[in-house]
């Protein structure tokens, strides 16, 4: 059985179904298609970013829980931070996607639960499960397929309910560098919803993904330390995040979201630019055009790329960075530097206070290949 839309979109996520939320708004007279396996309520993840007013109060219906102070902290030494104008947000990425979903339904979008097994270019055809879909328009937002021994960001955390309080909940812990330093680049990432109940994660940066039961083994060390006991593990969550520039075609079949660069290299951070991008390319397809824009600035990939470099190939500076990144700028600084707003002065700020020999020694590297 053969089926033709206007559109079609493979992949259910925050990339996909954005998207096709944006197309319903511009143009419902348009046949929009989404093409997902998995039910949204089985898609249960934290999704954090920095928020403003409006954002915080375009998404409250799926906002799990919100920070306006961070802390980084390495040996004796903890960088904390506040800011005035952007709070640390965490969604629930199942309820956000449900409140999305149900729009589409509500719009008379489809959505088809089945995986897809390939995709001919050629002719705009994707081979389902049961079916084939013809669409004038195919964006694929599917997360990219990891390269071997290339440089990732790898986690696995645990959200607990704690047997006694926390103190200082009010501080969400961005990274705890106070742990094992054998498999790469390792902290812990911690988000206090409650005076009783904390998600903690365990995330490395290397080009080798561990045990689950390593990072397990990790957090609960961590939890230990901090003198936290907990009665339940409430729910899981594991993830592997590529940090290397995403090659991509942008013409036939059109590639969205981290599958099409809109994650943030040097961080891992996906959800305010994987947003950004649907929203200019909704824009360009209002003006007919239907290639995807790119997120992230020249300048913002080849400064991503050179501090990654630096922090694989000089572990015993790696922590550090961080935390003398946290120290040459304010809260504010700090957010709109996460958020790609940072302006000249807190650029200059941040690397005025890197290791020069490690960034000049990669920046040659990176610009003349040697």
């Amino acid at each position: 059985m053969s089926t033709n839309y206007d559109f079609a979109i493979i992949g259910g996520g925050n990339a996909g179904l954005s998207l096709a939320r944006n197309l319903t708004y511009s143009d419902n007279s348009k046949k929009i298609i989404v093409i997902e396996p998995i039910e949204p309520i089985n898609k249960q993840a934290n999704w954090c970013s920095w928020l403003n007013e409006a954002d915080l109060i375009k998404h409250k219906n799926s906002i799990k829980g919100v920070w306006d102070r961070w802390k980084i902290i390495h040996h004796n030494e903890a960088i904390l931070h506040q800011s005035s104008i952007y709070q640390y947000a965490c969604i629930d990425s199942s309820k956000y996607l449900i409140e999305i979903e149900q729009l589409l339904l509500d719009g008379r979008v489809e959505i088809a639960r089945e995986g897809v097994q390939s995709i001919i270019s050629e002719n705009n055809q994707i081979i389902c499960d049961s079916r084939t879909i013809n669409a004038m328009h195919i964006y694929d937002s599917r997360p990219p397929k990891i390269k071997e021994n290339s440089l990732i960001q790898h986690f696995s955390g645990i959200e607990v309910e704690l047997s006694d309080g926390i103190k200082n909940h009010e501080f969400v812990t961005l990274m705890d560098f106070r742990v094992d330093q054998k498999n790469g680049l390792h902290f812990i990432y911690a988000l206090p919803f409650s005076s009783t109940r904390i998600f903690v994660e365990s995330t490395v940066i290397s080009k080798k993904v561990n045990e689950k039961s390593w990072y397990k083994e990790k957090i609960l060390q961590w939890l230990k330390d901090q003198n936290l006991k907990f009665d339940a593990i409430i729910s899981e969550e594991h993830g592997v995040i590529p940090q290397y520039t995403q090659e991509y075609n942008n013409t036939k079949i059109h590639q969205i979201g981290s599958r099409g660069g809109a994650t943030r290299l040097a961080s891992g951070y996906a959800f305010h630019n994987i947003n950004k991008q649907i929203d200019m390319l909704s824009k360009n397809i209002e003006n007919n055009e239907h290639r995807v824009p790119e997120v992230m600035s020249r300048f913002l990939i080849n400064m991503d790329t050179i501090f990654n470099a630096v922090i694989i190939n000089n572990p015993s500076y790696s922590a550090d960075i961080f935390i003398r990144m946290a120290k040459s700028i304010s809260g504010d600084q700090f957010a709109e530097f996460m958020l790609n707003k940072a302006n000249i002065n807190t650029w200059y700020k941040v690397v005025k206070n890197m290791p020069k020999t490690p960034f000049i020694k990669e920046s040659i590297k990176r610009f003349f290949g040697q």
